[in-house]
């Protein structure tokens, strides 16, 4: 009978053992050296890496609310592209003359001006590249830029 509670005593003490013994990235009191501990401790792993980028690739141009969470994140930051090429799929002329253009990645960019001497075709491959201030520019294949926004 005696037998029984000492081994689930110690079956109960076994983790609390383990919990002394933690990694020393824990024992760091600062909360960004402690991060910085545990990154290099443990790598991200390539598919990590790459599915950031892809999130970075396909959030490009949307307006999202910073998330402090992910501020931390210094090697998935590096992953936002500053431009992304396409093949344009669909153009619609818009109202107001502000063309809408849809791009093979599912992308959809309104130009911000209207009456902009830019043509753009379906089944060109144009870029759309950051600009000043948040700003983003698509640049046609003959090398004109226009002003546009992510729209979805």
């Amino acid at each position: 009978m005696r037998r029984i509670p000492l081994s689930i005593l110690w079956l109960i003490a076994l983790p609390v053992a383990a919990q002394e013994a933690a990694h020393s990235c824990a024992r760091v009191a600062d909360p960004v050296a402690r991060l910085t501990c545990y990154d290099t401790a443990f790598p991200l792993s390539a598919e990590v890496v790459e599915a950031g980028k892809q999130e970075a690739q396909a959030g490009f141009g949307l307006i999202r609310p910073r998330d402090s969470s992910r501020e931390s994140q210094q090697a998935l930051e590096t992953a936002v592209p500053e431009r992304l090429e396409s093949r344009v799929i669909h153009v619609d002329p818009g109202r107001s003359g502000q063309r809408t253009v849809t791009l093979e990645n599912g992308q959809i960019w309104t130009q911000t001006e209207a009456h902009s001497s830019g043509n753009v075709q379906v089944g060109d491959v144009v870029q759309v590249r950051r600009g000043a201030l948040g700003a983003y520019q698509l640049v046609t294949a003959a090398g004109v830029h226009l002003r546009v926004r992510r729209t979805r």
